[in-house]
C-alpha cells in the first residue's frame, strides 16, 4: 500500500461543491473533530491546519475538540459513541486504532467507524547515539544475536508505535532485546546519551532536530526520504520494515454514505491546500492522502500486523 501525496493547490470547484448541509444533515451548523490528545501536539496541529479549508468545503463551522487520555482511546471512543450524522468525526491515530484495541477491552474496534481519509504519515527511524559502537543496522543485529537480551531499547509505552516497531525489528532480525520504559522521546535520548539504552525509534523529525546527538541506522520506510536522501532504509539492508506514525479521519459507523463522501471531499480539499502543505513542511511531518476505502483497507492491514506482533510478544489482552 502506498500513500498518495497531494500537490499544492485547490481542487476544482465541482469536486468540492458538495457541502455537508446539502448532503442531508439537518441544521448542521458545525462539525466537531475530536482530537484524542492534548492541544499543541503534532496530531492537534495537523488537525487545526485542516480546519479552515474543511469548513469552506463543507459549508459548516468546524470545531476542534481535545479529549485526551488513555493513550488516545478516550477521544476515539467518544467519537465512536457519537450519533452517526456526520457532525462528529475524529482524527484517529495509529495507536488507538491498531494496537490499543489488542491490549485491553475497549468500547470500540476497527469496525466501529466509517473511514474518511488518511491525513498524515511520518516514518520512524532506528536511532542510536552519535558515539554508539553500532555503525550500521547489521552491526546492531550481529551484536544482539551474539548477546541475546543484552541490547536495550528505550520505549515510551507498551503498544506504542515505537514499541511495535521494536517488536517488528526483533521479529524480522530474529533477535531479543530488553525494553526500557521511558516517559517520552526526551528521556529516551537521555538514556542513549548516558548509556542506559542502546537504541530507540523516534519520528524522523525528532531525529533530524537532534542530529548533533543522534545517528540513524535505518529509516523504517519503503523508499528513501526526499528530505533525508542519504539515510538508508531498513529495506535496503534486507529487513522488510515500513512502520510510520499516521492518523486519519473517521466517523461513527452507519453515518450515511453521502455525508461520508462530503467529509472525504473536505479532507482532500484541506490536504491539497497550500497552507496545509506549507504547515506540514514546517513540522517536518509529511502529508499523505488516502480516500476512505483505501484508508479502511490500510487500517485493517495494520491492525492485523500489529496484532500478530503483540501476540508473539505475549501481550494480547485475555
Amino acid at each position: 500500500m502506498t500513500f498518495r501525496k497531494i500537490a499544492n493547490g485547490t481542487l476544482a470547484a465541482g469536486a468540492i461543491a458538495v457541502s455537508l448541509l446539502h448532503a442531508g444533515t439537518a441544521a448542521a451548523q458545525s462539525v466537531t473533530i475530536v482530537v484524542p490528545f492534548s492541544a499543541g501536539g503534532g496530531t492537534d496541529i495537523t488537525t487545526r491546519s485542516m480546519q479552515e479549508e474543511m469548513a469552506n468545503s463543507l459549508g459548516a463551522n468546524v470545531v476542534v475538540k481535545n479529549t485526551a487520555g488513555a493513550g488516545g482511546t478516550i477521544g476515539v471512543a467518544e467519537a465512536a459513541r457519537a450519533r452517526p450524522d456526520g457532525r462528529t468525526i475524529a482524527m484517529a491515530p495509529v495507536g488507538p486504532l491498531t494496537t490499543q484495541t489488542h491490549l485491553r477491552k475497549l468500547p470500540y474496534s476497527v469496525d466501529s467507524f466509517e473511514y474518511i481519509c488518511l491525513a498524515y504519515s511520518a516514518p520512524t527511524a532506528i536511532a542510536v547515539g552519535k558515539d554508539s559502537e553500532f555503525e550500521t543496522l547489521e552491526d546492531l543485529v550481529t551484536y544482539a544475536k551474539e548477546n541475546p537480551g543484552d541490547l536495550t531499547f528505550a520505549v515510551q509505552a507498551i503498544g506504542s508505535i515505537p514499541h511495535v516497531a521494536g517488536l517488528a525489528l526483533a521479529d524480522a532480525a530474529g533477535i531479543e532485546m530488553t525494553f526500557l520504559p521511558v516517559d517520552g522521546d526526551g528521556p529516551a535520548l537521555k538514556a542513549l546519551l548516558d548509556g542506559t539504552a542502546d537504541l530507540f525509534i523516534p519520528h524522523v523529525s525528532f531525529l533530524s532536530s537532534n542530529a548533533d546527538q543522534l545517528r540513524s541506522l535505518a529509516i523504517l520506510k519503503e523508499g528513501r526520504l526526499d528530505t533525508m536522501p542519504d539515510e538508508v532504509t531498513a529495506m535496503e539492508q534486507g529487513y522488510d520494515l515500513d512502520i510510520p506514525i499516521w492518523g486519519g479521519l473517521v466517523t461513527p459507523k452507519d453515518t450515511p454514505a453521502e455525508q461520508v463522501t462530503a467529509l472525504e471531499t473536505a479532507c482532500e480539499a484541506a490536504i491539497s491546500s497550500a497552507p496545509f502543505q506549507e504547515r506540514m513542511e514546517q513540522l517536518q511531518q509529511p502529508s499523505a492522502y488516502m480516500n476512505g476505502a483505501d484508508f479502511e483497507a490500510f487500517v485493517k492491514k495494520q491492525y492485523d500486523r500489529n496484532r500478530g506482533l503483540l501476540e508473539k510478544a505475549g501481550l494480547l489482552a485475555e
